[in-house]
């Protein structure tokens, strides 16, 4: 009797599906659950900057080249590193006197819009790789705030930078190779629970009432003040000089954000790439006199990447002709002018924050940042007109 009680023990430890636990905890569901009610915005959301945020690298997810004409940074006369495949991965190696003296492995990739800059796991922890790739450039270089004779492989990457980077980040000394098979320390990308809050509760619901139409157990974006809804955004698209009062991981939807940080609002001098949208954009006339938060020109769920058009639209709902429109608006230029409010007053300029060597040894600005405090702009503005005078007297 106890064989046949053992056996039927055994048979039922085996058929036992093993549960993938989220590694934030039992009150996360997991983005692939909200695909799968959700599955035209997560399809359009795969293609954003923040679902790609933060990849684990393969060959076809890395911009630069890796070919012999152009796999190199060099430094100096003696000295190099160079992007190359191995059999074990793909590396940066550091050449002096054509001498490999370091090579280490490219594991993690942030970024996919502007650039790609690199990470790999030592021991305990991530380090930044020294050189990125700039597409503007459409070249690598070294990576942002490096000068040509400090490029080195001793930068660690701190939490603070995953904070803004992916969901979830965990310094399991078991590193990358644990956590790309199983995806029990990390989830690399901004994901929906990210910003929508834990789900685990709302899937169970939904599952167990399928013909129930009204979402329970989640916070509801379009039930939010618009300071909470500007918070969401703010947790990270207010700069890095902010004193922090708890791990803004923490932080759910509905949330007040002074109780994560401090967040320092300053005249800044030009655009930050790195995320003082949320303060340019507190210090617009528009933001002032109106009710706009982030989301009245901003879709999150979708690739809104080169869409200007869409965001000149998002301004004439109320600058319309007649209605608080341009000043320098003719019979002639009316549809140029409605084609280029961005241009004018949320112009896309040089940003100092984030400084990049070039291949020619130049500490140069090749990333252009939009300043999202939507003002006049009378040297963007003139530019803008200039493109106008071109455009008529080409025959």
């Amino acid at each position: 009797m106890s064989g046949i009680l053992g056996t039927v023990f055994f048979f039922s430890r085996c058929l036992q599906t093993p549960q993938v636990v989220d590694p934030r905890g039992t009150d996360y569901a997991g983005s692939a659950k909200c695909a799968g009610c959700h599955q035209s915005i997560s399809e359009t959301y795969a293609h954003t900057a923040h679902s790609l945020s933060t990849r684990i690298v393969d060959e076809n997810t890395i911009a630069g080249s890796f070919s012999k004409d152009s796999n190199q940074l060099k430094i100096n006369d003696s000295t190099l590193i160079r992007m190359e495949k191995r059999d074990s991965g793909l590396y940066q190696v550091l050449y002096v006197n054509n001498k490999a003296i370091v090579a280490h492995r490219f594991d993690l990739q942030l970024g996919a819009v502007k650039g790609q800059t690199f990470l790999f796991w030592q021991k305990n922890g991530f380090f930044q790789l020294p050189v990125s790739y700039i597409r503007d450039l459409h070249q690598w270089t070294g990576s942002p705030g490096y000068s040509s004779d400090q490029l080195n492989f001793n930068r660690p990457v701190v939490t603070t930078c995953f904070a803004c980077h992916s969901s979830f980040a965990s310094g399991d000394p078991h590193g990358i190779s644990v956590a790309s098979a199983k995806q029990i320390n990390w989830v690399f990308n901004i994901d929906c629970e990210r910003c929508h809050g834990p789900a685990a509760a709302h899937v169970e619901f939904q599952e167990s009432h399928p013909q129930e139409k009204q979402s329970r157990y989640m916070v509801s974006f379009q039930s939010l003040d618009r300071k909470q809804k500007i918070d969401l955004c703010a947790v990270c698209h207010s700069g890095t000089k902010n004193l922090l009062l708890k791990p803004t991981f923490r932080f759910k939807m509905g949330d007040t954000l002074s109780n994560y940080m401090n967040v320092l609002y300053t005249d800044f001098p030009s655009p930050d790439e790195h995320g003082s949208q949320k303060q340019f954009f507190a210090q617009s006339k528009c933001f002032r006199m109106s009710g706009m938060d982030c989301t009245t020109c901003h879709n999150a769920h979708v690739n809104e990447r080169g869409i200007v058009k869409s965001f000149n639209e998002h301004c004439q709902t109320c600058h319309t002709p007649g209605q608080y429109f341009c000043k320098l608006v003719t019979d002639s230029n009316i549809v140029f002018l409605q084609n280029n409010c961005t241009g004018c007053h949320m112009p896309a300029q040089s940003a100092k924050v984030i400084r990049v060597q070039s291949k020619n040894n130049i500490l140069s600005l090749p990333t252009m940042a939009v300043n999202h405090r939507i003002a006049i702009y009378p040297d963007e503005t003139e530019k803008v007109l200039k493109i106008k005078s071109h455009d008529q007297k080409i025959p």
